[in-house]
């Protein structure tokens, strides 16, 4: 397989990957808030459209905070599922600090959305951390 291929398919993995786990920490973060309410019984279809919104503020936010460390993860080939898991929960820190400034008294939903950091970093730990920065070895006769 060239070089090219390789990156091609890694680039690939790497989108997978981030677009799965933008999808898992929606869903978890919508079954957070919504089951702390009583809507989860009565309004359970109510999940298909909050899931896909929830997803697009997520991957929206977490873009370049997690592109720079999944850009740090390949060069150093880190593949531990606990620095993909203190990464997200850290992109959901910067993320709560930068952009919502949370009130110190709303521990919940900070607690809420750092378990959801989690969460995400864990899901693409699964679909393309293990494998991060493997490298094709190519003949040295080529």
């Amino acid at each position: 397989m060239s070089q090219v291929l390789y990156y091609l398919l890694r680039f690939t993995l790497i989108t997978l990957g981030f677009v799965c786990a933008i999808f898992a920490a929606s869903l978890f973060l919508n079954l957070l808030l919504l089951g702390s309410s009583e809507l989860i019984g009565s309004e359970g279809p109510f999940l298909y459209l909050t899931v896909p919104a929830f997803a697009v503020v997520i991957g929206y936010s977490i873009f370049f905070p997690a592109a720079i460390l999944i850009f740090f993860a390949e060069l150093t080939a880190w593949r531990d599922w606990l620095f993909y898991a203190l990464g997200g929960a850290g992109i959901a820190v910067i993320i709560i600090v930068w952009k919502w400034r949370p009130q110190t008294e709303d521990m919940s939903t900070f607690a809420a959305i750092l378990a959801t950091g989690v969460v995400g970093g864990f899901v693409y730990w699964v679909i393309s951390g293990r494998t991060a920065g493997f490298s094709v070895q190519l003949p040295k006769d080529l």
